[in-house]
């Protein structure tokens, strides 16, 4: 008998692209609704409802922070009605904005305390700090179209122009220069009194998709090229250049800045750029298992969202993959989660959900009206007063009985156990975690590969945030050729607070195991010992 020790559980995350018996013996072969931090395996974030029964399909939320007040959360519906949702109300922000059902996506920008709003169907709107409801925009030519609206510096930047009846897929027009409070006064690059203007990047062969600030910089996105806008001021005010050519996004709101990197969502790869040098952050680790489960047909629904508290970036798909939970969804049903710290991957079910932002949407709670809620869906204390300011991941999502999904939804993602938000568990829209290793092999620690080996115990290192909740079900199995189904065991729970190891009988040449949680609850697992007795080769 030898007792081979596995530890740092969280350091090397999902790496499913490869041959199980070629990762290292801390890596996984599939890890849904975890995350990896600090060595440890822990629960995803769970899905707390912020707000219920929309009573509109939510397409696209923005959030804002005023100058004045706490963050309000935009929601745009599938016929461009504009929600706000502030202080636990929504309310209709329209206005006299004509209602229009078209299926591409919204992009959202703020500039001078202006808040935008675009698709590519009409002309953009948007609302003063001062103002109420949603507008059309101003000195916008009214035969003008844009396929995406952002903002750069004191400017703001159009996309993919239609001029009339003429498409310029290529183009970038730029306003005005904007003053505080106010949206552009000129568009018009005769007006040789202003700054506005436009340029055609005529060797970008595929149309312009998106674009977003990298430090000083503006990027811009087609499907297969990479351009950078650079402010100098002067007679043509920003040059241009190409940056890559072999790179692009795959959807508009498919990119996040990050300490002075974009990470972008693209067509064939998940990468970084600082404006001179990529990467791919997923190549031979997940990439194969994303781009295979992806729906092609519906890469439109495709988003981006940064996680700031928790260090991490949502890549937010449609999947088909064998894993996942919404087998019936219409939007995104799955997020692949890289954490830019620990550099490590792993994946989280998505409820339906259609478009991601950060805002705070904490209120607190007091005794009186917080008598429907309790400690374990809430989450920690009642209330703490420093929380009041904390941003969150925010999510909106549709409804799909299909998946038990009985209500449109705005999202709070937070931890379970010691999240801050103070809403209450989603149980439609949170699923279980389930992790899982195959193929160990155990060369690493010395035993040969055509060696027959025998589990007879594991001890585990793990830990609950809740001590009234302390336990884990886990199942071990094995399989005599690499590729093989493991054959697993009776699942086992294990109890924290009053055992130490687990009894098993798992045989094989490659052994395998799967944790599965069954209760809504932070968990730390961090490690094991295996108990493992090498019987000859067979």
């Amino acid at each position: 008998m030898s007792i081979i020790p596995v530890r740092e559980l969280g350091s090397e995350g999902v790496v499913s692209d490869k041959s199980p018996y070629n990762i290292p013996l801390n890596a996984f072969s599939h890890a849904m609704n975890v995350r990896f931090d600090e060595g440890k395996v822990t629960r995803a974030p769970i899905f707390r409802t912020v707000k219920a029964s929309l009573g509109f399909t939510p397409r696209h939320v923005y959030g804002i922070t005023p100058a004045n007040g706490y963050d309000t959360v935009i929601m745009v519906s599938d016929t461009f009605a504009i929600h706000e949702y502030s202080a636990g109300a929504v309310n209709n922000r329209s206005g006299s904005i004509s209602a229009s059902s078209d299926p591409r996506p919204f992009t959202g920008t703020s500039l001078a305390d202006v808040t935008y709003i675009n698709r590519e169907d009409r002309v953009p709107v948007y609302r003063l700090p001062s103002g109420t409801n949603f507008v059309d925009l101003g000195n916008w030519p009214s035969n003008f179209r844009a396929g995406a609206l952002r903002s750069y510096g004191d400017f703001l930047i159009a996309l993919n122009i239609t001029e009339g009846t003429t498409a310029f897929p290529n183009r970038v027009r730029f306003s005005n220069l904007v003053t505080a409070n106010a949206i552009p006064d000129s568009w018009d690059e005769t007006d040789t009194t202003r700054s506005a203007g436009f340029n055609d990047l005529v060797q970008m062969q595929t149309e312009i998709i998106d674009g977003g600030t990298l430090g000083s910089n503006f990027i811009i996105y087609s499907s297969d090229q990479v351009w950078q806008m650079e402010f100098v001021g002067g007679t043509f005010i920003f040059n241009f250049r190409k940056l890559f050519t072999d790179s692009g996004i795959i959807n508009q709101n498919c990119s996040v800045e990050i300490e002075g990197k974009h990470f972008v969502f693209g067509p064939q790869d998940i990468y970084a750029h600082d404006g001179t040098t990529k990467q791919s952050i997923c190549d031979e680790r997940v990439k194969n298992f994303i781009f295979k489960g992806l729906n092609v047909q519906n890469s439109d629904r495709c988003f981006v969202q940064h996680n700031e508290a928790l260090n991490e970036i949502y890549f937010c798909y449609q999947s088909g993959d064998e894993h996942v939970s919404f087998t019936n969804a219409t939007r995104c049903n799955r997020a692949a989660v890289y954490n830019y710290r620990n550099n490590t991957w792993s994946f989280m079910d998505l409820p339906n959900v259609s478009s991601g932002t950060s805002a705070n949407v904490n209120s607190v709670n007091t005794y009186a009206n917080a008598t429907s809620l309790t400690y374990a869906l809430v989450g920690g204390s009642y209330y703490d007063q420093e929380d009041n300011f904390d941003v969150h991941a925010i999510m909106v999502g549709e409804d799909n009985s299909a998946d038990g999904l009985t209500s449109d939804k705005l999202y709070g993602v937070d931890l379970a156990d010691e999240g801050k938000l103070t809403f209450q568990l989603d149980t439609e829209a949170t699923k279980p975690p389930v992790l899982e290793r195959i193929g160990l092999d155990l060369d690493e620690a010395g035993t040969a590969v055509s060696s027959y080996m025998v589990v007879t115990r594991i001890y585990p290192q793990a830990d609950t945030v809740n001590t009234a909740d302390t336990t884990l079900t886990f199942q071990f199995g094995a399989s005599d050729i690499p590729r093989a189904t493991p054959t697993y065991a009776s699942a086992v729970t294990f109890d924290m607070a009053s055992q130490h190891k687990i009894d098993s009988r798992a045989a094989g040449r490659y052994l395998s195991y799967k944790m599965t949680v069954t209760d809504n609850k932070d968990f730390e697992f961090s490690g094991f010992d295996l108990d493992v007795t090498p019987t000859g080769a067979r």
